[in-house]
């Protein structure tokens, strides 16, 4: 196994968990967003979901594309892909706006829960990969 195919493991753990751990969090937020909000709340929680789990898969989507290539050009995707994740929640924050069909504090609470459950899913995931110390050619 190289070193590339351990990063393309790992990612697509990434992803897979990522996936998982939003449908949990999407379930609970719109249960305690109906609760709080009715109808909007559910609406909030699931945009803020569904947005939680595009955003951090962009990240492990352009590490998988760009496994076999050099560490620069891994870099300046993952910063594109910052750059793209900026733009998407600027455009996102515009278009919802002046519409009054979700809440916006259930979606802001879903996002950074969101956030976080993906920035632990990442931590467990690596720390728990076998990575090669040596890539033979």
């Amino acid at each position: 196994m190289t070193a590339h195919d351990t990063v393309r493991t790992i990612m697509r753990g990434i992803i897979v968990r990522g996936l998982l751990i939003t449908a949990v969090i999407a379930v609970i937020a719109t249960v305690v967003g109906y609760l709080v909000a009715g109808m909007p709340g559910v609406w909030g929680a699931l945009i803020g979901a569904a947005t939680a789990f595009v955003f951090f898969a962009i990240t492990a989507l352009l590490m998988l594309l760009t496994a076999d290539s050099s560490p620069v050009v891994m870099a300046g995707a993952v910063l594109g892909g910052f750059l793209l994740k900026v733009a998407g929640l600027i455009a996102l924050t515009a278009s919802l706006r002046n519409l009054d069909f979700y809440d916006p504090w259930v979606l802001f609470v879903t996002l950074a829960v969101g956030a976080f459950a993906s920035l632990i899913v990442d931590v467990v995931t690596v720390q728990r990969a076998r990575l090669p110390i040596i890539d033979p050619k």
